[in-house]
């Protein structure tokens, strides 16, 4: 790790200009901590030993932060780490969700009349059958009868109109 941001440094910065930066063994250091240049792979590498080990345990934005801040600093580096731990495969799938119920569930009204609501939705991005890459379907709330009428990837709201009105 320290090899390559090394290399990334020694190319990066020729001068150093300013009491905060300073220049030692190849490695370009930031108010005392080393300075990872703009690098994915470099930034997620160090990331990535401070979130994924078994030592560190995957913990939250703010721990990694501080973990990741003990000795590397880069530009935006609180965005970069806040974007890698929400999107952490094992903490999204492992960690329980923090958040207080959403509240009590009513339950939706009973509806006396046949296709007084109904629901409409597409399945799209078939593989071509007669022409048709798409289905339409239409659900009648009460009764649950279906209609599955062929049709295009690229219906319009008057051509889905069209259809209901023919086929329903």
């Amino acid at each position: 790790m320290a090899k390559a941001a090394r290399e990334l440094c020694q190319a990066s910065s020729k001068t150093v200009r300013s009491a905060e930066w300073s220049e030692d063994e190849g490695l370009l250091w930031f108010r005392g901590k080393i300075y990872v240049p703009w690098n994915p792979d470099l930034q997620r590498r160090v990331v990535s030993l401070c979130h994924n080990t078994k030592v560190a345990g995957h913990p939250g934005r703010w721990k990694t932060l501080k973990l990741v801040s003990r000795n590397y600093w880069w530009p935006q580096m609180s965005r970069y780490i806040g974007q890698y731990v929400s999107t952490c495969d094992l903490c999204l799938r492992t960690k329980p969700i923090r958040q207080a119920p959403v509240g009590e569930l009513h339950p939706l009204q009973i509806l006396d009349l046949r296709w007084d609501m109904l629901s409409v939705d597409f399945v799209v991005e078939l593989p071509l059958s007669s022409g048709h890459d798409a289905v339409m379907t239409v659900v009648d709330s009460v009764s649950k009868r279906a209609y599955f009428i062929p049709t295009h990837t690229t219906v319009t709201a008057k051509g889905a109109a069209r259809l209901f009105l023919h086929q329903v």
